[in-house]
């Protein structure tokens, strides 16, 4: 671990920091005792990521913004800046953006370098807010369409039984997509679950004779119960069935993935778009939480 120096203004507004015994260094005398290199930042990652967990933040937020601090840092690290500039931050995200990341991911890196910096601050590791004031990349967030009745049900469609029941015997895992996608597809869209809340969801927190299904750690970290309906319930039951015969069958998860595998973010992005493909249907990922239609006769 580096050794923790706090740098502050003295009235006189010259730039110093507070030496090992007690006096003041300029920032010319302070060059071994550098505020804060990249490489000292990641060793407080870790702490962080604590933080943010005793904060009971979601899963999925602690790596979202840990995973945008950390490639920061590391960019930091390689290109041989200061983390804490604001003039590092600005020419990191204009360098996504002139990468071709999209000004929402640009918009939720940024973010998450901020936070990072504000814990710092918090913790004494610097002095001051580096970054106050800084503004986030422009972003529009797209129109999207809402499915059409006759859209869902090509979707659903795409996870019938096949008309050759052998198909499914010579290849188990197709059955266990099959009737896991449908699951998740009603569900997602009868509920409006989110995508996170959707991937964290155990088998504890389904109660199929009573037709709920229990969020515990919603946005902001609310929980919440939500009911399902007749044919989604069939359809958890019919995922519940092939399920049991999976290799990780006693992990506490809901949802599995293929060839002995978790099932989380990236495996229900690369699922929706398959299945979206395979209907048809354009702009599924963002269309489906833009409506909650009547599952019931579907």
């Amino acid at each position: 671990m580096h050794p923790r120096v706090t740098y502050t203004a003295t009235p006189s507004g010259t730039d110093r920091g507070a030496g090992p015994d007690g006096g003041w260094l300029c920032r010319s005398d302070m060059t071994h005792l550098m505020t804060m290199t990249a490489a000292h930042a990641l060793d407080r990652i870790a702490d962080w990521q604590t933080a943010l967990r005793a904060e009971n933040k979601s899963l999925g937020t602690i790596f979202t913004y840990s995973d945008g601090a950390t490639r920061y840092l590391r960019w930091c690290a390689e290109a041989d800046l200061l983390p804490m500039s604001r003039a590092a931050l600005n020419f990191w995200i204009a360098g996504l953006l002139d990468a071709g990341s999209s000004p929402g991911t640009a918009r939720i890196r940024q973010l998450a370098v901020r936070r990072f910096a504000s814990c710092l601050t918090a913790g004494g590791e610097i002095a001051a807010d580096p970054f106050p004031g800084v503004k986030a990349p422009r972003y529009e967030p797209p129109l999207v369409e809402p499915l059409t009745d006759a859209e869902l049900r090509a979707l659903i469609a795409t996870c019938a039984v096949p008309d050759n029941p052998t198909t499914w015997k010579s290849r188990p895992e197709h059955a266990l997509n099959d009737r896991r996608d449908e699951a998740i597809i009603r569900l997602m869209f009868e509920t409006a679950i989110r995508s996170g809340e959707l991937v964290d969801l155990r088998l504890d927190d389904l109660d199929l004779i009573g037709r709920l299904i229990t969020i515990r750690r919603g946005k902001g970290g609310r929980g919440r119960v939500i009911p399902v309906g007749q044919a989604t319930t069939e359809a958890l039951l019919a995922y519940l069935d092939h399920r049991e015969q999976h290799p990780l069958a006693a992990s506490p998860d809901l949802w599995l993935g293929n060839r002995g595998q978790q099932f989380g973010r990236e495996g229900l992005s690369r699922a929706l778009r398959r299945r979206a493909a395979r209907a048809g249907v354009q702009g599924f990922r963002a269309a489906v939480e833009a409506r909650r239609p009547d599952l019931g006769n579907l």
